[in-house]
């Protein structure tokens, strides 16, 4: 798949080959880019974008403000109702949420387990801001050396951030997109942080089995 690549818009008729492999492939790819979290990163294209804006301008605001200031700074294409709901889930740290570690704080009703998140407030009248623990995962001194996109001439969010330990493991991965789905449970950071220390000493990994914060049963694996 070559970037500049299209079909030839002067012709009245294209073979099928042609509509999939200079056109539909171009739908493939985006829809992946969304629906797919990065391994690198663990997040989704809607995700870094949020991060991005929150790293650019950190304050205190709802979700429904975040969600316009997203669209605004990093050329977001989409629902803006959809990008709410994803900032909800960033910040949403009941037991059994999307998150380990929650990368935005969550102020009013996020939701709830009993409803599974779903019983969060209008956006509206929800607000969120940076957690403490995303500078920690991300931290500002990287910003300079990640390779930023840019779109209608102006940059916008990296091609994809470094954090300091595997947030694909932490928060797990979930995603469904054209012909790929994915599914990574989360796992405790003490343990991912140890085994990452055995890595670079050379020693054995131990074999970690799925974490949810707060949550005190057992889990089967």
């Amino acid at each position: 798949m070559q970037p500049d690549t299209h079909l030839d818009r002067s012709v009245t008729r294209i073979s099928y080959h042609d509509f999939i492999n200079f056109e539909l492939i171009y739908f493939f790819k985006a829809n992946l880019e969304r629906c797919i979290p990065s391994v690198a990163d663990g997040l989704k294209l809607s995700s870094r974008k949020i991060l991005f804006t929150l790293f650019k301008c950190n304050k205190k605001v709802t979700v429904e403000q975040l969600s316009s200031d997203v669209s605004k700074t990093c050329s977001y294409h989409h629902s803006q109702q959809s990008l709410a709901k994803t900032i909800v889930r960033m910040a949403q740290d009941y037991v059994g949420s999307p998150n380990n570690v929650n990368l935005l704080d969550p102020d009013v009703q996020f939701g709830s387990r009993i409803s599974g998140g779903k019983d969060a407030s209008n956006p509206k009248y929800i607000f969120t801001e940076l957690s403490v623990m995303a500078r920690v995962l991300f931290p500002n001194d990287d910003d300079v050396h990640l390779q930023y996109l840019k779109e209608d001439g102006k940059t916008i969010e990296p091609l994809c951030y470094m954090p300091v330990i595997p947030t694909v493991l932490v928060n797990g991965a979930r995603g469904v997109g054209s012909g790929w789905s994915t599914f990574i449970p989360k796992y405790d950071p003490r343990d991912i942080v140890e085994n990452i220390r055995r890595l670079l000493k050379g020693e054995v990994m131990i074999a970690m089995d799925p974490w949810y914060r707060k949550f005190k049963g057992d889990v089967c694996v």
